[in-house]
């Protein structure tokens, strides 16, 4: 059953081992669902069976031997669910926000309003064309829709808004 390896001691076992690598491979990824785990559940199994005593069926103790540590290693992980807190909704919007400081507030209101200054000052389309695309996350696309311009036009404009609206915070400082 084992591609015709003798049952004589550790090396048999080693020799089985690895004229059935292959296959027992495929068997430990389908129990963990992954190739990488069952890599190194494979040699996490050749580890075990260094210390093991001569088995009379080399084959079928590597296989028990393989769906043993994975049952092990599956506890295991159930186990370390269990200890860590998996947040949730609840958790998250129970914990505070961090708060800025009144200095941070203030300084941020007036690049607020040194930007809505300097959108104020911006033609009608381009003005809508930045808050489309800065505050609302509308795609160029679609604002070139709604504007009934190029795309090519939209990206112009926006960029030449974000310049101006730049400008203007920088003089305001």
């Amino acid at each position: 059953m084992w591609k015709g390896v003798s049952v004589a001691g550790n090396s048999d076992l080693l020799t089985c081992y690895l004229a059935n690598r292959g296959d027992l491979l495929k068997y430990a990824a389908r129990i963990t669902g992954d190739y990488v785990h069952a890599e190194d559940l494979l040699q996490e199994v050749w580890i075990r069976c260094q210390s093991s005593e001569k088995p009379e069926k080399p084959l079928h103790f590597l296989y028990r031997v393989v769906r043993n540590l994975a049952v092990d290693r599956y506890r295991a992980q159930g186990r370390e669910r269990q200890c860590f807190v998996q947040a949730d909704e609840s958790t998250t919007d129970s914990v505070p926000a961090p708060t800025a400081d009144a200095e941070t507030n203030m300084s941020g209101r007036q690049e607020l309003e040194a930007v809505m200054a300097a959108l104020d000052g911006l033609p009608e389309k381009t003005k809508r064309a930045v808050l489309l695309c800065r505050f609302e996350g509308w795609k160029l696309r679609e604002i070139a829709v709604e504007l009934d311009i190029p795309i090519g036009s939209v990206h112009r404009i926006i960029a030449q808004g974000l310049e101006h609206c730049r400008k203007h915070l920088y003089l305001s400082e």
